[in-house]
């Protein structure tokens, strides 16, 4: 008897200590809390300055009441605390789904807005990692979507409250591109391309003709077509230039055009190759 007494003692621990540690395995969930308590927990979170805690509370929120009295408002919120915590590609995905579950919203033209927001301040970021740069000379793929996500919404709700906004976003954004276009000009006139350099110019005087980089690029047509011994063409622009800029820089006190003096790895010498760029 004092074996097998054993035996089922033995047998009742194991079971015990294998019910207990199932147990302490499983997920505790929380509690289902009423959708107006998440709501109103964001909302304290955002005017905390807690985007982080106010995401947390609204996808609770989503999760628990899909399609509760809050859910559409809750998405709304939840654009706005994904850009103020810095995570721009969620931001952009939630305003995308929240245009196409909510066409007809009458919060659709916000929707729009901050979808080209998320973009334009995800393209800032990444600049801004850059100290010291100009953001011209970056890869201008972020910034052109930024702007055709803004001058979509403007398209779309030229009345809405979000408007000058988007404006003053697009004029600055079609600075940079077209500083960007002239920086990459400029990189092949140093590498003796004066195609790829005549082609960014006119870029610039073709699709940013408001902008403030149109006297270089003028100047960059200039230069590239005398390069290609394209001397009508060149002489054409840079009437062009003394009419709309008289007071250029490019035009020297005799009235001719003053070219871009390149840096001396664009016609390297023999000691520059020696000295590995040490010596010009």
């Amino acid at each position: 008897m004092g074996f097998y007494h054993s035996l089922l003692r033995f047998t009742g621990i194991v079971g015990f200590s294998l019910l207990t540690a199932a147990c302490s395995s499983q997920k505790v969930q929380d509690p289902d809390l009423p959708e107006r308590v998440y709501y109103d927990k964001a909302q304290q979170a955002l005017s905390e300055n807690l985007p982080s805690t106010a995401i947390k509370h609204l996808k609770d929120l989503d999760s628990r009441y899909p399609f509760g009295k809050f859910s559409t408002r809750a998405e709304l919120d939840l654009i706005y605390a994904q850009i103020e915590a810095g995570d721009f590609i969620a931001a952009h995905a939630t305003a995308e789904r929240f245009i196409k579950n909510h066409p007809d919203n009458d919060s659709i033209d916000y929707a729009y807005y901050m979808r080209a927001l998320a973009t334009y301040k995800g393209a800032e970021s990444l600049l801004s990692r850059y100290l010291g740069m100009d953001p011209s000379e970056r890869d201008s793929k972020e910034l052109t979507k930024a702007f055709n996500e803004l001058a979509d919404f403007s398209a779309r709700y030229p009345e809405s409250q979000y408007a000058p906004d988007a404006k003053a976003r697009m004029y600055f954004l079609r600075e940079m591109v077209a500083r960007h276009e002239l920086q990459v000009a400029h990189y092949y006139m140093k590498r003796k391309a004066p195609i790829s350099a005549l082609r960014r110019g006119q870029e610039v005087l073709q699709h940013y003709p408001s902008t403030n980089s149109v006297e270089e690029a003028l100047a960059i047509t200039i230069q590239a077509y005398q390069d290609l011994s394209q001397e009508k063409l060149a002489k054409l622009n840079f009437d062009i230039l003394k009419l709309n800029f008289p007071t250029s820089k490019y035009i020297d006190e005799q009235g001719s055009f003053i070219r871009f003096k390149l840096p001396n790895d664009a016609d390297p010498g023999f000691w520059y190759w020696v000295s590995f760029g040490l010596i010009d």
